[in-house]
């Protein structure tokens, strides 16, 4: 029997599901399809799954047939009502405090009852804000062991993890990945904003290519580092790790790179201009920002770069990342065709 359904690309899965899940509108009862690069996951309102994931690029409404799921018991949201969303790092789970759920107790309870669930989750925190200029988490221990390192796994690479010290998304692995399966072999890529090295790792671990990785936090850098000697077997390219702050590299790197990543949506934009000076001719840059919508991340980029890039031409805009109820991460994926020097 055909089923109604929502095409999105590979890539987007996490992103799509996140929409859907907080709209309600996911068909629970059918597997997901499979369509070449494109994932199908069954919806029970197709408008609203439509309107909703209107700033996906790619996606398309259609019915296929799917097979049933088996019943399974309720998720965490269906015991404990408003903390169904939680990340999962290594053998650490991080809940995200809720104004609407302000008892600490309810956390742990649900702590708990994920760690009986699934007995690889080891230590259970509740991440009350992210302060400070490396971005890091606040936290409040909930459960399990009372440590903050573990080692997380993304398309069999392995990065070790502090995430009381450093910035780390799990939600990323597929934008590290799709980012990655862009570049080719032969690049010099820059990574400005590196955390523990996932764009790094995951492009050495695919291309012949030469990559450089910032950080300003002193633990980011050294756990790149680390990263890179814990993946060593799996790399085709080599990696550069060096802390420093992204504003002073064009006076130790050359303008020699190919392909730049800049994933610091809150700041980004203030660096455009070190980026346009390090790039070499035809350099790819992919830009990540906080907005609202692709029009005005693209905006963002025409506007703050074309002075520093005379010429660019955007490539392609996608949502990465729900950020609140209005605001999503997107990425700007842009070509510079001519720099100020010529």
């Amino acid at each position: 029997m055909p089923v109604p359904c929502v095409k999105v690309y590979r890539v987007d899965v996490e992103r799509a599901l996140s929409i859907l899940s907080r709209v309600g509108v996911l068909d629970d009862r059918f597997r997901f399809g499979r369509l070449g690069d494109f994932i199908c996951i069954p919806v029970r309102d197709v408008e609203v799954a439509s309107s909703s994931l209107s700033g996906l690029v790619g996606f398309e409404v259609l019915e296929l047939d799917l097979e049933s799921r088996p019943s399974r018991p309720r998720g965490l949201g269906g015991v404990f009502e408003g903390l169904s969303s939680y990340s999962v790092i290594g053998d650490i789970v991080v809940f995200n405090w809720r104004s609407e759920v302000p008892d600490v107790d309810v956390y742990r309870r649900a702590a708990l009852h994920l760690m009986g669930e699934q007995p690889r989750i080891k230590v259970a925190f509740l991440k009350q804000d992210t302060f400070g200029e490396f971005r890091v988490q606040r936290l409040l221990h909930l459960a399990g062991e009372n440590r903050t390192r573990t080692v997380h796994k993304e398309y069999g690479l392995s990065f070790h993890v502090d995430i009381a010290r450093v910035y780390f998304n799990p939600r990323l692995a597929t934008e590290h990945r799709r980012v990655a399966e862009e570049s080719v072999d032969g690049e010099m890529v820059l990574d400005m904003f590196s955390g523990v090295g996932g764009f790094s790792v995951h492009i050495a671990s695919l291309r012949n290519s030469r990559v450089v990785s910032v950080d300003l936090n002193p633990v980011a850098a050294a756990l790149t580092a680390l990263n890179v000697v814990e993946n060593r077997r799996r790399l085709k390219g080599r990696v550069t790790v060096l802390r420093a702050d992204a504003a002073l590299l064009p006076l130790v790197l050359k303008p020699v790179f190919t392909r730049i990543i800049m994933n610091h949506p809150t700041a980004s934009k203030y660096y455009l201009g070190e980026a346009c000076r390090l790039a070499g001719r035809q350099a790819v840059i992919h830009y990540y920002t906080k907005t609202i919508n692709c029009r005005e991340a693209e905006m963002e980029v025409v506007e703050r770069a074309s002075s520093c890039c005379r010429e660019l031409e955007v490539i392609n805009c996608r949502s990465v990342l729900e950020y609140s109820p209005t605001q999503a991460i997107y990425n700007v994926t842009f070509k510079i065709l001519k720099n100020p020097g010529g």
